[in-house]
């Protein structure tokens, strides 16, 4: 097997399973930002392997980085693919089903897997056009409270909106480093 963790991370939640998976599969973890842009290019790197680890954060229910690393013509070629994002919900049958309605329905492939988990918060890491966006959101949920009970995710959203929160729990890389493990 010859396989590839490719990665793209704002606030280093989805870096670190990137790096745990890629520890626990001997294999190099690469940044799709920094090192595939300064070190590799992308296509050097998918050409062939069988297996690619691709992980990217939840914004907007998109999964970052996701569509640069799926629009690449070798990608097609890669029988294997296994697709983790990281958010702030909590893990649920519901979740998992919305993200891959809005990230892989599409995709061709029958053997893209896709596995979530939670990551963290850190306002002070996000980019300036990504806290404008948090604060539009917060404003929006702040204003959704008067007229009906928030969901749980928005409660959460706004209990950790002003501090640094890290939900990352390495256990749960577990049943993709195993599926890997047995191709």
């Amino acid at each position: 097997m010859k396989a590839a963790v490719v990665y793209s991370s704002k606030t280093g939640f989805t870096r670190k399973y990137a790096h745990w998976i890629a520890e626990d599969l001997s294999l190099e973890a690469y940044d799709l930002k920094y090192d595939l842009n300064e070190v590799k290019n992308l296509k050097e790197v998918l050409s062939g392997i069988d297996t690619l680890i691709f992980g990217g954060g939840l914004y907007a229910i998109g999964i970052n980085g996701l569509k640069k690393v799926m629009d690449e013509d070798q990608v097609d070629g890669i029988p294997n693919v296994f697709v983790f994002c990281t958010g702030l919900s909590l893990r649920s049958e519901e979740v998992q089903r919305e993200i891959f309605e809005n990230n892989l329905k599409d995709v061709e492939k029958k053997n893209v897997k896709l596995y979530y988990y939670r990551g963290g918060f850190d306002f002070r890491k996000l980019s300036f056009i990504d806290r404008l966006l948090m604060r539009l959101m917060k404003l929006k949920i702040d204003m959704k409270k008067k007229k009906r009970p928030l969901t749980s995710d928005e409660k959460g959203m706004l209990a950790v909106f002003h501090r640094q929160v890290d939900f990352t729990d390495r256990e749960l890389i577990r049943d993709l480093v195993q599926e890997v493990q047995s191709l």
